[in-house]
């Protein structure tokens, strides 16, 4: 990172990140602070710990913290059962390979005499008696997706489908094979060996549809993606937004075959892979795009741009979903990224370096700590001017106030008025609901009073959320939304 301040790029793509971490011990939250200093903007994937709650990495207020959603782009390769029911599925296999599409073969699932682990399909677990010329079914799981396959081809399988299990529920994750294969969801898996088990003479059958665009809802939250709220930095809201980053076709090293694996000969310019490492990507060339035509913002404005003009529904006009509820703020953020919509935001929140410093005091670091991240001495602490909100009531605490001020990047002579929903069991009150911003770069400040209504119940921990939105009163299209998360905290 200090190499790449020291080349004067505008942004930095960082799909690396594993789990949370403090700060001050953080090596990218403290690279990039160096690299915010300097007017870079830094992007981060929010890592692949989902759906499990602060399993968000990348937490730092400064780096634009990115997870992943679905496209409504599908492969479909479908499992037709013996006994005439079909099975929905997905494959990046091209199913030019097979003898026959329509070639029915027998179903082999934890065969007999099988080693411990070959539900899982692990090296050396599946005895080649029991599964040569058959379909095996591969628990997913432990191993790689695309190792079972190479497992099960070394054994003498002719096909292999890759069954999800209740950790992975319907997330759909293709992958690049070596042998005929497809995956099916959760639901699809206990039909499958609801049906092995009924029979004497399992059969299947595998029809792969190519690509097919459209037809599915979209975009909704990756299963994997990690979910908030923030361990280390709970009172900044994270992930900060979601981009595609499930089954993205990505370039790919010539001197690796599609799958990665040694024993893969074959060699493309591009596989498909999925992840918050191909979201973050998305996002970057979209601050590239923004900085592209406002060069001089900072990179808390760009990042502004992308969280304030997020969308909360997909595009079939439905609120965006998480499996099967809508998406919540620790899932998406302030929402799916719209560069259209980022490049002119209307009004921006807009943060300088030194604004960090006084916020880390508020986590309770030490002098020291707050050196190491900034290299910069301490001040006192106070509320820091995020695009997004989030309260945290303390047992004993029933009041919180905010301060925010809004930067006009639009026309002169606008009037924007409030919108509000507040969280379930929280009063807010907003002063002032109107912002009459008569120059353009004009900044103007509004306070928010949150009273709690609600009592501590025995529960260590409880949510609601909601949103804040300044709309434009010349042009309803321009609005500013602010996604409200609220937690109460026994202790």
């Amino acid at each position: 990172m200090d190499t790449a301040i020291r080349d004067g790029v505008d942004v930095l793509s960082l799909s690396i990140g594993g789990f949370p971490l403090p700060l001050f011990a953080d090596s990218i939250a403290i690279g990039s602070f160096r690299a915010v200093e300097h007017g870079i903007s830094v992007v981060c994937a929010a890592g692949n710990s989902g759906p499990l709650q602060y399993s968000v990495a990348n937490e730092a207020p400064w780096i634009a913290t990115i997870g992943a959603s679905t496209l409504d782009r599908e492969f479909p390769a479908i499992v037709q059962l013996g006994n005439g029911e079909f099975l929905s599925g997905e494959s990046m296999f091209p199913g030019n390979e097979f003898p026959s599409t329509t070639k029915e073969f027998e179903l082999v699932y934890a065969p007999a005499g099988g080693k411990k682990g070959s539900e899982f399909c692990f090296a050396g677990s599946l005895p080649k008696v029991k599964i040569q010329g058959k379909m095996v079914v591969c628990d997913r799981g432990v191993n790689g997706r695309a190792e079972k396959g190479q497992v099960v081809k070394q054994s003498g399988g002719a096909a292999m489908i890759l069954a999800n299990t209740a950790i992975n529920m319907e997330e759909d994750s293709v992958d690049v094979h070596v042998l005929p294969a497809t995956l099916v969801g959760f639901t699809e898996s206990l039909r499958l060996k609801a049906y092995i088990n009924s029979t004497r003479n399992p059969r299947a059958r595998i029809v792969f549809g190519g690509t097919v665009i459209g037809k599915s809802r979209a975009p909704a939250v990756a299963q994997f993606s990690a979910r908030g709220p923030s361990f280390t930095n709970p009172s900044v809201l994270k992930p900060d937004v979601i981009a595609p980053g499930v089954n993205i076709i990505a370039a790919w090293p010539q001197n690796l075959g599609p799958t990665g694996l040694p024993e893969d000969s074959r060699r493309v310019n591009f596989t498909v892979m999925s992840g918050t490492s191909m979201a973050c990507p998305h996002v970057s060339g979209i601050a590239a795009l923004i900085r592209s035509a406002h060069p001089k913002w900072s990179p808390a404005a760009v990042k502004s741009a992308m969280l304030t003009t997020a969308d909360v529904t997909d595009h079939s006009g439905n609120p965006i979903m998480d499996g099967d509820k809508p998406a919540g703020v620790f899932a998406m953020g302030a929402g799916h990224v719209n560069p259209q919509r980022a490049i002119y935001p209307g009004l921006i929140y807009d943060i300088k370096p030194e604004d960090y410093v006084t916020h880390l005091c508020t986590l309770g670091y030490t002098r020291s700590e707050i050196f190491t991240i900034t290299h910069r001495n301490m001040n006192k602490g106070f509320s820091l001017n995020y695009p997004s909100i989030s309260v945290i009531f303390r047992q004993g605490t029933r009041r919180k106030m905010m301060r925010r001020k809004l930067t006009n990047v639009g026309r002169p002579n606008s009037i924007y008025s409030v919108e509000l929903k507040a969280p379930e069991g929280v009063k807010v009150r907003v002063k002032p609901t109107k912002l009459h911003f008569k120059q353009r770069n004009q900044v103007l400040s509004y306070r928010l009073w949150f009273i709690s209504r609600k009592r501590m119940t025995r529960e260590k921990l409880s949510f609601a959320e909601g949103h804040l939105t300044w709309i434009n009163s010349q042009n309803h299209l321009t609005r500013i939304r602010s996604p409200i998360s609220v937690t109460w905290k026994r202790k």
